[in-house]
């Protein structure tokens, strides 16, 4: 089959680099390239493309855009982005847009790699829905249950201790209609040893039961569900147990690839992370080295504040990787560690910190926001609401879909001017920027020493 490849990219040797990729990995395509929108909706239309190959950047269009209008008119179809250079945020952005993956053009072998993946991936999820269609239309009666090939039903009557099994039925035991003697130890005698104990616990209890139990058959193992209810005379006594058993060997399967797929995806997600807190430690690093050639006392707190803003950044990517949700942060956690790593400011002075943190988990953009908002409020109080000693709260809870933090001390107050909307120093303009990105405010007051709150939107 050939695979139809749309190529949104706008430098002729780059599109020559990737279509040697693909052409040497053996898979057979044909391809064309587009640079602007309205050629590329155009294609989407008339050239039909079973997977998009797509720059983050052109001269009059983007990827993300192209990426928008792709899921709109094919949502179906798998989309690439092949970059020079795609930074963590972008590829997070443009995973949880829709994208299937992304390929750095210093690696265009990954290329054809990328394309096969997606290729079976999609074929998974439309197997995955005609599994489910059938399903749904499946009905518990036996000409229906026949029509679609995969259940079978069965009746085991108590007194004479006879067994029937529809020829659906029988071939999902592996048992030849021509070779059954209607008996219920022969399909407990086809149930897998270790799932067989359980079995005939359920079926003799003469209760209805359903379960997934494994099949022997001559030269395979399915997985098959059980289901069944007990019929019972005019005076109430169990009769017969009537049920069906469906062949789900297929679904299982799809279920274990698409899986095994989101893993892999999760493991993309956490290397993701891991590589950026090991650049922005690396930042730190250089900062705290080349803070040691500085002799002016305010430029040497300036590149301090800096380290502090870059961990601060580096602590929720640390707390991502490897995470089982690659894509939220424990806020509270988060927020503790990071107060942790600012008490070192307090070395040499009496300095109480009361914490009180709800439970509350953000996305990467809300805790990227809050820890730098942290930050600076908490480095303000040291360096300006305590003196030698002294106390600051920092307090966190939600309310209605909204977060509430505030960071409080004991000393002399803020200034009677102060204008939060115009603020004077760069860490409280700081503090504005990032409230814009979540949809935060702020107010202070002075209260036994200043006192700050934050609100914020948690879906952010």
């Amino acid at each position: 089959m050939t695979c139809r490849i749309l190529i949104l990219e706008d430098v002729p040797l780059d599109v020559e680099l990737m279509e040697r990729e693909i052409s040497r990995s053996g898979i057979d395509f044909i391809s064309e390239t587009v640079e602007g929108e309205e050629d590329f909706v155009r294609a989407l239309h008339e050239f039909n493309p079973d997977v998009i190959l797509a720059d983050h950047s052109l001269p009059s269009f983007d990827g993300l855009s192209a990426l928008a209008i792709a899921r709109k008119l094919c949502p179906d179809v798998p989309f690439i982005f092949v970059s020079g250079k795609i930074g963590e945020e972008f590829a997070v952005k443009a995973l949880k847009s829709g994208a299937t993956d992304y390929v750095l053009k210093s690696n265009f072998s990954k290329v054809p790699v990328a394309i096969r993946r997606a290729l079976r991936e999609v074929e998974k999820e439309r197997e995955l829905e005609r599994t489910r269609r059938s399903l749904a239309e499946s009905h518990w009666q036996l000409k229906e249950a026949q029509r679609i090939g995969k259940i079978g039903s069965w009746q085991w009557n108590f007194d004479s201790e006879t067994l029937s099994c529809s020829d659906e039925a029988l071939r999902i035991l592996g048992i030849r209609k021509q070779d059954f003697g209607g008996t219920l130890h022969e399909m407990v005698s086809r149930i897998h040893p270790e799932d067989r104990e359980s079995f005939i616990d359920s079926i003799t209890k003469k209760e209805p039961f359903e379960g997934e139990y494994r099949v022997m058959r001559d030269e395979s193992v399915a997985y098959v569900l059980f289901r069944a209810k007990v019929l019972y005379d005019s005076r109430g006594n169990p009769t017969s147990m009537i049920g069906i058993k469906q062949d789900i060997t297929e679904d299982k399967n799809i279920r274990k690839s698409l899986e095994a797929s989101l893993r892999e995806k999760e493991f993309l997600m956490s290397e993701i992370h891991h590589r950026v807190k090991n650049n922005l430690q690396l930042i730190i690093s250089l900062l705290r080295l080349q803070s040691r050639y500085i002799d002016d006392e305010k430029s040497l707190e300036i590149f301090t504040e800096c380290q502090n803003r870059v961990r601060s950044i580096a602590l929720v990517h640390e707390r991502l990787y490897g995470s089982r949700n690659g894509m939220a942060v424990n806020l509270s956690d988060y927020i503790e560690e990071l107060i942790g790593e600012l008490k070192g400011m307090c070395r040499g002075r009496d300095v109480v910190f009361r914490v009180n943190l709800a439970e509350v988990e953000v996305g990467i953009n809300t805790a990227v926001s809050i820890g730098l908002i942290v930050n600076e409020l908490v480095t303000n109080a040291i360096k300006h609401g305590t003196g030698d000693s002294g106390e600051i709260k920092v307090e966190l809870e939600s309310f209605k879909g909204s977060g509430v933090l505030m960071v409080a001390d004991d000393g002399s107050g803020l200034p009677e001017d102060l204008d939060l909307s115009d603020p004077p120093g760069f860490g409280l303009r700081l503090v504005n920027f990032m409230l814009s990105r979540i949809k935060g405010s702020i107010s202070a007051e002075n209260q036994n020493g200043a006192v700050f709150r934050i609100t914020f939107d948690l879906g952010g």
